[in-house]
């Protein structure tokens, strides 16, 4: 067994199902179970992994991962869960993060890295391509693509995206069918389905935004990313929502941990262009080598491990590439 293998089965072990009534019973019960049975973490569904960390009751960090690579670094170290969102497609395709990419070409981005990693992540589903119907197909994909956790915006598309306060959103009925929508069009019932709420960060009331939370709520969100709201305004949230809270941060876990925020994304996916930037001004200054931007470089034995370097070299010898 792995010492990664062992890892997983200890903090499943250890998970205790706490938060049974806040993530769901019967999910959490199947995940102890196999835990408990010895299962590895290939026989649990990213999406009961994810819960089972989460019912750990520890502030759950979430590296937010734009490629293969990234995923395979955050299981190394030992994280148990990732961030995937627009954002990432949109910096691929050196565009703002407005929604002008569409649904489609952010589900084929997060499912190309989703579909090549064992780390469970929160797959952004934008707004589910508009309509329910559509949100319905997102969820699929989403899931069919190895999503731990599926998040619908109250957006609109560019239109509320590129607004300013009090911009139109999505509205309370549709918002509620793209919930019911995505409940309805998963298959595991581990994938947890998250809506998240822009409507604060737009200039809406707190008491209009913990209506319609309240009404995703009822609908069946599993848990919920509010953004705008300070972390006073989320710990009423939590109060009121009873259910899981994301946010994202650059502070302290301990921070929003203690005001009842069980887990943040926290962007460390716009550093690599940044260090590559860096040895571009050297490179160009000096006419040859950039040495302090090397020393940022992925050293060889982790660079190695991240791409399985010995069991392809394994492989390449029992196929008779090498000898």
């Amino acid at each position: 067994m792995s010492d990664d293998d062992r890892s997983r089965r200890g903090f499943l072990k250890g998970a205790g199902i706490v938060a049974g009534g806040l993530l769901g019973e019967s999910v959490l019960a199947d995940a102890a179970t196999q835990a408990q049975s010895g299962s590895g973490a290939s026989s649990m569904s990213k999406g009961a992994r994810f819960r089972a960390a989460l019912a750990q009751g520890q502030p759950l960090l979430l590296p937010v991962v734009e490629s293969i690579i990234l995923t395979r670094l955050c299981e190394i170290e030992g994280f148990q869960g990732g961030f995937m969102g627009g954002s990432g497609m949109a910096a691929r395709n050196a565009l703002p993060n407005t929604s002008i990419q569409t649904v489609q070409e952010v589900i084929d981005y997060e499912v190309h890295v989703m579909s090549n990693t064992d780390l469970p992540i929160v797959a952004d589903g934008e707004n589910g391509g508009g309509s329910p119907v559509t949100t319905y197909r997102t969820v699929q994909k989403l899931e069919r693509g190895g999503a731990a956790v599926i998040m619908l915006e109250d957006s609109t598309g560019p239109e509320s995206e590129y607004g300013g306060k009090g911009v139109a959103m999505a509205t309370k009925a549709v918002m509620v069918g793209r919930i019911k929508a995505a409940v309805d069009a998963r298959r595991d019932q581990s994938t947890l389905i998250m809506a998240r709420c822009d409507r604060p960060a737009k200039g809406y009331g707190e008491a209009e935004t913990l209506d319609l939370l309240t009404a995703l709520s009822e609908a069946g969100a599993d848990a919920f990313f509010i953004n705008g709201y300070t972390l006073d305004q989320q710990q009423r949230a939590k109060t009121a929502l009873k259910k899981p809270l994301m946010i994202g941060s650059s502070g302290p876990a301990t921070e929003w941990h203690a005001k009842g925020v069980d887990m943040a994304f926290y962007h460390i996916d716009d550093i690599g262009i940044g260090a590559m930037y860096i040895a571009l001004k050297e490179l160009k200054a000096k006419g040859g080598p950039f040495d302090e931007a090397a020393k940022m470089r992925l050293p060889r034995d982790v660079a190695a491990k991240v791409i399985d370097q010995a069991d392809w070299l394994a492989r390449a010898k029992r196929y008779g590439v090498i000898t």
